[in-house]
């Protein structure tokens, strides 16, 4: 192997394990927060405060990361391109190193504003999904081999969000073990992204020439999303995808706090439900997916998926049992894996060859904001019910499909 293929072997791994850890690190927390913020002995409340709170509370701090998210991934990735990968990315993963240490420090000293404070930090940074992509559309030199290291990518988050999650319930479950706390996996997910800074220290070679000159705006998502309400043409399929990940969000962020609530779930319970949400989303995007659309036109596809995520949503909180809440929450798991890469194809279908860079830029920016809404409005109707959230995931998840039909009809 000569000295150039053993410098590419060692980019690419960088930009894989990058890729890995940052997944893992988002992964790892799922199944603790509910457990933390909801438990009546938890430190950090008082014991009179009423469970209504607490997930009020929990809506906004789950928010906190996304909202990371929103302000950091146009940022990190105007970085990227005015002073190269490299750097955006020792950066980037640098500080979500100091984020997740100083997550883990406030859960082990209970300090509720500095937990806030750490996830925000780790969002913003933890945002280099978009510079690994570039750095990967910089390495491939032809459209197939682009596609077979995106589906890399791909499984690697998939396996990454089983792991993550997975370890993150044990992990942080102390009738497993006394030596257990919620503060372990996040040193756990610390110490990986340790591992990685030192491999994009000295394993990653700079992909990309820079753009010192390059102007930098501060306020590009917001310009995104303003953009996207200018697109005549695609401006209502971005409506329909800001609804569904919407009520996709509020479905995966506050089943954790229903199981919570109602069947008394601990964080290892959480991480074995998260194992089996990992299984049928694989199930969902690695097949089923492929089978439907060789037989069925991608928008009706679609529309079915809609259509079968607000059904399954609303129905979700009536099932006795817990094993019929996990069965509908798999359905609506495998749904969403069929429907989400549609949405994003037609997105992508529907723009111009010239706009394809800033179209997928202005996805990633409704994705932020739909994630970062769905927790807060979430938490807010919690208070209420725990019924409350699901029925306004359906009913936005129903506009959606009304939006859609009339997109539709206008093709």
């Amino acid at each position: 192997m000569t000295q150039a293929s053993t410098r590419r072997t060692f980019t690419f791994l960088s930009i894989y394990l990058t890729f890995f850890v940052d997944s893992l690190a988002w992964a790892v927390v799922f199944p603790i927060f509910a457990p933390y913020f909801l438990d009546t002995k938890s430190p950090l409340f008082s014991p009179e405060t009423a469970a209504g709170t607490r997930s009020m509370v929990l809506g906004f701090f789950l928010m906190a990361f996304s909202l990371g998210q929103f302000i950091g991934c146009p940022l990190i990735g105007e970085y990227a391109d005015k002073h190269g990968r490299k750097k955006a990315l020792g950066i980037s993963v640098f500080f979500t190193l100091v984020g997740l240490a100083a997550t883990a420090l406030s859960i082990e000293n209970n300090h509720l504003y500095f937990l806030f404070v750490s996830r925000l930090i780790t969002g913003i940074f933890a945002s280099n999904t978009t510079v690994c992509l570039s750095c990967i559309s910089d390495l491939s030199h032809t459209e197939h081999a682009k596609a077979k290291h995106f589906g890399t990518l791909s499984m690697i988050a998939g396996i990454s969000f089983v792991i993550g999650a997975f370890l993150g319930g044990k992990l942080s479950d102390k009738t497993i073990s006394l030596n257990f706390s919620p503060s372990l996996p996040l040193w756990l997910a610390a110490a990986l992204t340790s591992m990685n800074f030192l491999f994009i220290l000295f394993g990653f070679r700079e992909t990309a020439s820079t753009h010192p000159s390059l102007r930098f705006h501060f306020l590009e998502a917001f310009t995104h999303i303003k953009l996207a309400l200018k697109t005549h043409r695609i401006k209502r399929i971005y409506t329909v995808y800001f609804l569904f990940l919407f009520s996709w969000t509020i479905l995966f962020q506050f089943i954790p706090v229903l199981t919570v609530e109602k069947f008394f779930y601990t964080s290892s319970n959480i991480g074995d439900l998260a194992l089996f949400m990992g299984l049928c989303w694989a199930i969902g995007s690695g097949y089923i997916n492929q089978a439907l659309l060789h037989r069925i036109d991608s928008g009706l596809v679609l529309e079915l998926c809609l259509i079968g995520f607000t059904t399954s949503c609303a129905l979700v909180v009536f099932p006795s049992h817990v094993y019929g809440v996990i069965g509908l929450v798999g359905l609506c798991v495998v749904i969403g894996a069929v429907a989400w890469p549609i949405c994003t194809s037609l997105i992508s279908n529907m723009a111009p060859k010239e706009m394809q860079g800033k179209v997928m830029g202005l996805s990633q920016s409704v994705q932020s904001l739909a994630m970062t809404l769905a927790p807060a409005i979430g938490g807010i109707a919690f208070q209420s019910s725990s019924h409350l959230p699901f029925f306004i995931a359906a009913s936005v998840s129903f506009l959606a499909v009304v939006i859609y039909y009339f997109v539709l009809k206008q093709r």
